[in-house]
């Protein structure tokens, strides 16, 4: 393992030093626990940082004062070392320790159960030969060969890599049919089969509702919601949002589909997507119609299918695709908030704003969180800005800095460049809190916390000292933020979800039960719709309400 010269500066009473690990690549998800555990073992320093040499990583380092000249010459192939050193420390049996640290066998947290690990796929097989799904998570250059050595087995793969071409994919997902697998990804995040959830998942009962989901979170709030009211999952297939692309045509929304129309435990189908491409849309549709079971088709922010089947219920946010679903099972989604307590909220809300405080910022950890979000604010508010856009028109210069109107999917490739995802890590959603806190034109912030596998074991607890401090920069600036949360789990998780809740309660924290409500409040509240005087309350809210009669219908249903 070859090594730089190392890089130094002076600050006072510590040293910063960088060194960097040429040619020597981890995977980001076991350097940021080798950082935690750096920070909580070692002697002598006061800060650590050890990640992979990117842009992403360097820019980050920079900010938070860990990167010195020699730091910087580090490429995305190198492993960097930052450390801020106490004078009297030794460099010398610091930077052992870490490479000790580095040289450790990969560790799984996490994870529900503890496995085996193995070197090869052969090796895998030989072990597990009644294996009959596998899950793949490589860098995507070698994803598809690793997929397809697995399916040539007769086994069907859950592919969480990404960076797989939409022909490689197809390619993948043609094979796979022919032979009854399945290929779930690239790219999905998030499945749950038979009870046990595969990647990002949220732990949640056994029922009658099957999910088909090419986009990750939006699985995970929806299974969560259902989860809530009483009802359960029978199978959430992830097939990757490729897969609704005009490329692969839907291939394995298809395959899926007609499983679980065939399962016996599934009465009900949802099926949930960013929107597809046009004729995907109406082939999948129309597919869905030939079917016997009713189905729940959420394609966000809607999609003009014509002709649409008498069995299938389109319909335009993960809120109401929880509701309509919970209906067609026999109940109604419990767990909306009530228009009263809805019209205190955003009635206090609004008063503690300043009148310069006008825009809403949202950071956002699931993709599909960000977008649910983006249909909603950008129809009550106007513009909308994202590094993630609804239409490109929208897309920020510098995914860096917002402006106006902003929504940041912090789960997007600039953001994850050589770093575990912010589901895991929150460092950077940290950094980017205190950003927006300073702008004296935010008034209203938006955080969505995911719980379940894979997941930072406290997301809550993670952002607490951020969320403190954005506060406290704001009122020594003489303003107030109104900070609005979601928190996306259960009372199994393993963070459980009440003791999520209250954490962000005792840090001011507006919660709310379901992302479109958090996204729709923080638009009201932006607004100053309810800002209304003690003395024309009656008139005047009634007049409110009324116009809001539209979105709240189009968006969250009859569950209000």
């Amino acid at each position: 393992m070859g090594s730089a010269p190392l890089g130094e500066t002076e600050l006072a009473s510590v040293r910063t030093v960088n060194i960097v690990k040429r040619n020597f690549f981890r995977d980001s998800l076991q350097l940021m626990r080798l950082t935690d555990k750096a920070k909580q073992t070692l002697k002598g320093i006061s800060d650590v940082a050890v990640v992979m040499g990117t842009t992403t990583n360097k820019d980050l380092l920079r900010d938070i004062g860990l990167l010195t000249p020699e730091g910087e010459q580090a490429t995305p192939s190198d492993t960097l070392i930052a450390v801020k050193l106490e004078t009297d420390t030794s460099l010398e049996g610091v930077i052992q320790s870490i490479e000790r640290l580095l040289e450790e066998p990969t560790q799984t947290s996490g994870t529900q159960e503890s496995g085996v690990s193995f070197s090869s796929v052969e090796e895998a097989f030989e072990a597990l030969p009644d294996a009959n799904l596998a899950l793949v998570s490589v860098p995507g250059r070698y994803a598809t060969d690793v997929a397809f050595k697995i399916l040539e087995r007769g086994v069907s793969v859950h592919l969480f890599s990404d960076h797989v071409s939409l022909e490689e994919e197809t390619r993948l997902k043609r094979y796979a049919a022919d032979k009854g697998l399945l290929v779930l990804g690239p790219g999905a995040g998030t499945s749950i089969i038979s009870g046990k959830g595969i990647a990002f998942a949220n732990n949640v009962k056994r029922g009658q509702l099957g999910v088909v989901a090419a986009a990750g979170t939006g699985l995970q709030e929806i299974s969560v919601l259902v989860d809530r009211a009483g009802f359960g999952i029978s199978q959430g297939l992830g097939v990757g949002g490729g897969d609704v692309k005009s490329e692969v045509g839907g291939i394995m929304s298809k395959v899926c589909i007609e499983r679980l129309e065939r399962d016996e435990e599934t009465s009900v189908i949802c099926f949930v997507s960013k929107p597809p491409s046009p004729e995907v849309s109406e082939e999948l549709v129309n597919f869905m119609g030939t079917k016997g079971k009713p189905f729940v088709a959420c394609l966000i922010g809607g999609s003009a299918v014509k002709n649409v089947p008498n069995n299938v219920y389109m319909v335009e946010t993960l809120h109401k695709a929880a509701a309509k679903c919970l209906n067609l099972m026999g109940d109604s989604l419990t767990i909306a908030t009530t228009r009263k307590k809805l019209e205190s909220i955003w009635t206090s809300a609004s008063f503690r704003l300043g009148e310069g405080q006008k825009y809403v910022r949202g950071l956002f950890t699931g993709g599909t969180l960000t977008y649910e979000s983006l249909v909603i604010t950008s129809e009550m508010l106007g513009e909308v800005w994202s590094n993630a856009p609804i239409d490109a028109t929208h897309k920020l210069d510098d995914h860096r800095v917002s402006k106006h109107n902003t929504l940041i999917d912090m789960g997007e490739e600039e953001f994850t460049e050589g770093r575990a995802h912010p589901m895991m890590d929150p460092t950077l959603r940290k950094l980017r809190l205190l950003e927006e806190a300073k702008d004296p034109e935010v008034g209203v912030i938006m955080l969505d916390f995911v719980l379940g596998y894979g997941s930072h074991p406290d997301p809550a607890g993670a952002m607490s000292d951020a969320i403190i401090r954005a506060n406290q920069q704001a009122t020594k600036e003489g303003r107030q933020i109104v900070i609005l949360g979601h928190v996306c789990g259960t009372e199994k998780d393993p963070q459980v979800l009440s003791s999520q809740e209250a954490k962000l309660r005792e840090l001011g924290v507006i919660l709310f039960p379901t992302n479109a409500e958090m996204a729709l409040s923080a638009a009201v509240i932006a607004r100053r719709d309810f800002l209304i005087t003690d003395t024309a309350r009656g008139a005047d809210t009634h007049e409110k309400w009324k116009s809001l009669e539209t979105p709240m219908k189009k968006f969250l249903g009859g569950t209000l």
